[in-house]
């Protein structure tokens, strides 16, 4: 039995649900964005792209238009959001290797740059009970916008994924992890089985260089 840690946008699902959410809640017409809002939110996609993205400006710009609603308000509206547009980005071959971690014993945790609020239960659609993504100060119920903790992203997921190792008494040796970011390098090179999904440029060089798995789920 292993640690099978998986990131999620661009791996597990074709796409990027925290862009995708941004899009679905500037359709929403109860949900009042900036003009801009579309546009900024690729800007950010574009220096996550480079390694350049400032993660707290980015969570608190996005998560903005939330910002007058209530948590139980927020949910209900990913629930519809996973209905609507996860179930489409969601990949086959995906689940098809979630399940033979799952079949072979392996602990099987989500580990994602994207806020809590969505990996959590977009983990739980694709059948996966642990999720660890950044994690947003809740205030009276309603997310203020600001980032609590170490969050999930470059060195912080390494700082997590240890800490969950052992929090739950297991060992990161043997660990697997999935990923096609770049950004992610630093836990790719902490497990024992670093492999590249569907790898960003920079990634696909690394792993050439390393002799790392490569494998495509789309």
């Amino acid at each position: 039995m292993a640690l099978a840690f998986f990131d999620l946008d661009n791996t597990l699902v074709a796409g990027d649900t925290a862009q995708a959410f941004s899009e679905y809640i500037a359709a929403h017409n109860n949900i009042p964005t900036p003009d801009d809002f579309l546009a900024q939110n690729l800007a950010y996609m574009e220096e996550y792209d480079a390694g350049t993205l400032d993660l707290a400006t980015y969570m608190r710009y996005t998560l903005s238009p939330l910002r007058h609603l209530t948590f139980d308000q927020v949910d209900t509206l990913i629930q519809a959001f996973i209905q609507d547009v996860i179930i489409t980005m969601a990949l086959p071959k995906a689940r098809m290797l979630l399940q033979k971690h799952h079949d072979a014993g392996d602990q099987v945790i989500i580990i994602s740059a994207t806020g809590i609020h969505l990996v959590a239960p977009i983990a739980r659609y694709l059948g996966v009970k642990h999720a660890l993504g950044v994690d947003i100060d809740v205030q009276d119920g309603k997310i203020t916008g600001e980032i609590i903790g170490t969050p999930t992203f470059r060195e912080g997921k390494v700082t997590r994924a240890q800490a969950w190792a052992e929090q739950h008494g297991e060992s990161m040796s043997g660990s697997y992890f999935y990923s096609d970011s770049h950004n992610d390098l630093p836990l790719l090179e902490k497990v024992g089985h670093p492999i590249a999904v569907d790898p960003d440029p920079i990634l696909t060089n690394i792993a050439q260089q390393r002799q790392w798995k490569t494998l495509s789920l789309r």
